[in-house]
């Protein structure tokens, strides 16, 4: 649902503007920022801060779970990871896949944990003795307080069994599945709200039979109608393809009526290891998501003339973009460690590029539903996991902060500049406003890793009877862009400024080189 924002502009100018190299050299001055809140605003998704876990590597077993750790409590979740991961406030996670969910079987994860077989891991290497499954990741989500989001296996089991995980989770009656996972120990029911219909089934390396789309398309159905009789209410995810539009045009034309989100994956994989090219890597995805706007925008938001033999509604909202895998995928990083050298750490521009990822996902608020980083613990990930302790990686900061401070409502911003200067390339800036109106929250990025803007910043109301003050600038920087966090070290520092001097009728404010900022906003009464 789309929320209006009033009929009223606050204009960010950002007047006498001036850009210094670090030495304090002036560039240039004229930068403005306009905040436009005389037009609607577009209702931000909070599922858009998820997070994904699967059998590869360390994610989750000796990353989010270790039995044989002693940091790990009575169920076998690390606490020093649990405590990180609660920081960041998940509001929905996704598993068990990813490519593995080709051959996961989700029945060899219930149960008695002693009873379980363990399998080979044919895609990732490895063994799964599946002591992590179903009932121990519905845990691990309320623990975090976010939702589940499960991924069935379209490759090597069937539709019926598909079925099966949803009676086990959400069946309520006096039948086999529900009542097996009673006797595991759960009378009440998961309430697994979130579940897609295969991985990336395109990808003809991968273990799948589906790259016919036609032949996803036919089988999906059945998964679907089988998953949909056991609980009409899920949500239902389809797969995909950013860079095949037939595929994705040729799955919403003839599944739209059950498609509640159609899965993109986004990895930033740069051709080199530059700051550059990992900006401009990240740039690429506005032209994806332009394209997948113009296909969603040629299915109808309302599903009309459903046949009532289906036996349950179609969805009920318009179709948005689950982009449940993203990231950056650093495979010029020759710090890799582990299966696939996928754990590596990441350096303060690479958190840079995390914010854009994610100014990027608030503009396009009106097309994405739900987001899920790949992946949380160990692999390609935030947060890391040593025998002795966990830490954070520098992108734990910006999926942090932002979920922390960003509003519910996006807003446009208009960003200009002085005549031959690209500020509006150093400058990554959004806006979002709460649902009362009474909090704003400018979010800039200074992409530049040596130029400073200093700046007056003030609030230009039309009416009279509406003021605005500043409360804060929160701001989170590193002395610079190549910089990593280690078990022992945090280089990420954190700065919060309360007092602003009056310039004008605004604000002078200072943005630091390679920094991410917020300014929080509050409407006086």
């Amino acid at each position: 649902m789309r929320t209006r924002v009033s009929k009223y502009s606050i204009y960010f100018l950002l007047n006498a503007c001036f850009l210094f190299f670090l030495v304090g050299s002036v560039l240039a001055q004229g930068t403005t920022i306009k905040v436009k809140l005389d037009q609607p605003g577009k209702s931000v998704s909070p599922l858009i801060y998820g997070q994904f876990i699967e059998f590869l590597g360390r994610c989750i077993d000796g990353g989010i779970y270790d039995e044989e750790s002693a940091l790990s409590d009575e169920a076998g979740f690390r606490k020093d990871v649990l405590e990180r991961v609660r920081d960041l406030n998940v509001p929905i996670v996704r598993f068990p896949g990813g490519t593995v969910v080709k051959i996961y079987h989700w029945k060899d994860g219930i149960g008695k944990k002693e009873d379980r077989p363990k399998r080979s891991n044919l895609i990732w290497g490895g063994e799964m003795d599946n002591h992590f499954g179903t009932a121990e990741f519905v845990q691990y989500c309320r623990k975090i307080g976010a939702e589940p989001f499960l991924v069935v296996n379209m490759s090597s089991d069937s539709p019926g069994d598909a079925s099966d995980w949803v009676e086990y989770c959400n069946g309520t009656g006096d039948t086999y599945w529900a009542n097996l996972r009673r006797s595991h120990g759960y009378k009440e029911p998961f309430n697994v709200k979130y579940w897609g219909i295969g991985n990336e089934e395109y990808a003809e390396p991968d273990a799948g039979k589906h790259q016919d789309v036609k032949k996803y398309i036919d089988d999906s159905w059945l998964f679907v109608k089988l998953m949909k009789l056991q609980d009409p209410s899920i949500k239902i995810t389809l797969v995909g393809n950013q860079e095949n539009l037939a595929w994705s045009r040729q799955v919403l034309k003839e599944m739209h009526p059950v498609c509640d989100f159609l899965a993109v994956h986004f990895y930033s994989i740069p051709s080199d290891d530059s700051y550059e090219t990992l900006l401009q890597s990240v740039d690429a995805f506005n032209a994806n998501l332009d394209t997948m706007r113009n296909l969603l925008n040629e299915i109808p938001d309302k599903v009309t003339d459903f046949s009532s033999w289906y036996r349950f509604p179609p969805r009920a909202n318009r179709v948005q973009l689950a982009i449940d895998e993203w990231g950056i995928w650093d495979i010029h990083s020759k710090k890799g460690k582990g299966d696939y050298q996928m754990e590596y750490p990441y350096n303060w521009g690479q958190a840079l590029a995390v914010g854009k990822f994610l100014n990027m996902f608030q503009r396009n608020a009106d097309i994405i539903g739900l987001a899920t980083w790949a992946q949380m613990v160990n692999v390609l990930a935030p947060i890391t996991t040593t025998a002795d302790g966990a830490y954070c990686q520098t992108v734990y900061t910006p999926l942090h902060a932002y979920r922390k401070y960003s509003q519910r409502n996006n807003v446009s911003v208009e960003v200009q500049c002085a005549e031959g200067l690209a500020t509006e390339k150093m400058l990554d800036v959004v806006a979002s406003v709460s649902d009362n109106e009474d909090e704003l929250v400018v979010s800039v990025i200074n992409l530049s890793g040596e130029k400073t803007i200093k700046a007056n910043l003030f609030p230009e109301l039309l009416s009279s009877a509406q003021r605005m003050e500043i409360l804060s600038q929160i701001i989170y920087r590193a002395a610079s862009i190549d910089l990593e966090n280690t078990p022992n070290k945090n280089v990420v520092e954190e700065e919060i400024i309360s007092k602003f001097k009056k310039s004008g009728s605004g604000f002078e404010v200072i943005v630091k080189p390679a920094s991410i900022n917020f300014f929080v906003f509050r409407r006086l009464k």
